[in-house]
């Protein structure tokens, strides 16, 4: 999407520097006011139907998203691709890129019914141009991913489980396609792979909530009253998303030379991902001997101490497969509190040298995830922050009242205080409370074993603050 604007933008500008097209146009006006005009020439000179339209359609079409005129940004998206169609074939495969935008320019304008009739027009054009695998087939399948996330949170509730379910099959789409073109151990597939963990674990968590969409999920037969039981799908989601992180930890090592440190990366993600779905004792493994391959891949123990002095909240956004990129995108980033106007007023020096960490609630129907996109436009950050501190427990030992068993629990979240907004009422601090203690994180680690830290977390709601 970006690139297409990026593109549309460009000739746009070479048009505009040409003198035939410089000297018509005004020296001053908005820049829609000059996108006209430059369309009102390429139509006297090239035709109504001309190719050469396009990128200026799709200029305008941004530049009218971005005043919430999304009639006129459909109007002018709907002509770009009727251009395309007639220029190239009713079926071409550039015109995906524009159908894609008039989803996005539905979405904008919370008309879902009309984004999902594009959506599934949209696939369509895909499965019937499948047959031509290529690096932009592999791309627009998982825009397309994106898109249908973007629905699980935004669409209608009803819609949830399309959705969820039309996301997973493109994104297994992708990955098939991928591994035809370039080979199962190519790193381009990472990205791929991880978006399918992070699906799984999704769907783990809508089943674990319960509802409507947690109760179709777990449908055997779309539609069917017979379903899975609860544990039995939570088990699936886990072993399936092992198997895919140790697809990851294969192609790390299939690399020449052998990538040691991105196969200790992807047993990091492992220990994670069994922490995630409470199988400590499994995460506790996994976590001692991430800690020992990346030692042996050479690094130095300074720099996994400063790497591991930061917990970070899971699941982890994006795979890392060094701890180089880790440390500087990963979760545990540094963030500025004074960026967030309802904090900065307030004194945050008892906090200072606390570990600063990062949640964004999905969308106001599905708050109990963070989004699987670490952008939080759809929000403002203003009204809905939450500043907490707390601390994260290394390895605690405790014993379950009714079965008297002892069961160990990795990084929970002790001693919590809301510090901002103040005052609050009881109510919404019980409620942020618990909402904090629904959290799971990747503890802080001593040479491969969780130990105790303290953090501040800013905690994005999707909906105001009372």
């Amino acid at each position: 999407m970006k690139r297409v604007i990026e593109s549309g933008c460009l000739i746009l500008v070479l048009l505009l520097s040409s003198p035939g097209y410089a000297q018509r146009l005004p020296e001053a006006g908005s820049q829609l006011e000059r996108s006209l005009v430059a369309l009102n020439e390429l139509e006297s000179e090239f035709g109504n139907n001309s190719a050469r339209l396009v990128p200026v359609l799709i200029e305008m079409a941004d530049l009218y998203r971005g005043e919430n005129r999304f009639a006129d940004a459909y109007r002018v998206l709907d002509r770009a691709t009727q251009v395309v169609r007639v220029s190239e074939g009713l079926y071409t495969r550039s015109q995906i890129p524009l159908v894609r935008m008039k989803v996005e320019n539905y979405a904008d304008w919370s008309d879902w019914d009309s984004a999902r009739e594009q959506l599934e027009h949209l696939f369509w054009l895909h499965r019937i141009k499948s047959d031509r695998v290529d690096g932009s087939l592999i791309a627009d399948l998982m825009a397309l991913n994106d898109l249908h996330l973007r629905g699980i949170s935004e669409d209608n509730n009803e819609f949830q489980t399309f959705h969820f379910r039309r996301a997973a099959s493109v994104n297994w789409l992708a990955l098939g396609a991928a591994e035809r073109l370039w080979g199962a151990t190519d790193l381009r597939l990472v990205p791929i792979i991880y978006s399918l963990i992070k699906h799984h674990h999704l769907q783990a968590v809508a089943v674990e909530q319960g509802g409507k969409t947690g109760w179709e999920l777990r449908q055997i037969v779309p539609g069917a009253d017979l379903v899975r039981e609860r544990d039995d799908m939570r088990r699936y989601f886990y072993v399936t998303g092992l198997g895919l992180l140790d697809q990851l930890r294969s192609i790390q090592l299939a690399q020449a030379p052998f990538d040691l440190e991105g196969a200790a990366m992807a047993n990091l993600y492992t220990a994670d991902w069994h922490l995630l779905f409470n199988e400590e004792d499994a995460a506790l493994t996994a976590y001692k001997r991430s800690y020992e391959e990346l030692s042996y891949a050479g690094r130095q123990s300074d720099e996994l101490d400063q790497f591991f002095a930061t917990p970070s909240v899971l699941p982890v956004h994006d795979f890392y497969g060094s701890l180089a990129a880790a440390s500087t995108y990963g979760q545990g980033a540094q963030i500025d509190l004074s960026e967030l106007h309802s904090i900065q007023r307030h004194d945050t020096s008892d906090v200072a040298d606390h570990a600063q960490l990062f949640y964004a609630e999905w969308g106001p129907s599905f708050p109990y995830t963070s989004s699987p996109d670490p952008v939080t436009h759809m929000f403002s950050a203003v009204r809905n922050a939450t500043l907490f501190s707390f601390d994260i427990s290394g390895v605690m030992e405790m014993t379950r009242f009714i079965s008297r068993k002892q069961v160990r629990t990795v990084a929970q979240p002790l001693n919590i205080n809301l510090v901002q907004p103040s005052p609050v009422s009881p109510e919404f601090r019980e409620q942020m409370i618990a909402r904090l203690e629904q959290l799971q994180f990747r503890p802080r680690l001593n040479a491969g074993r969780p130990v105790e830290a303290s953090a501040t977390l800013i905690y994005l709601s999707a909906a105001p603050n009372p």
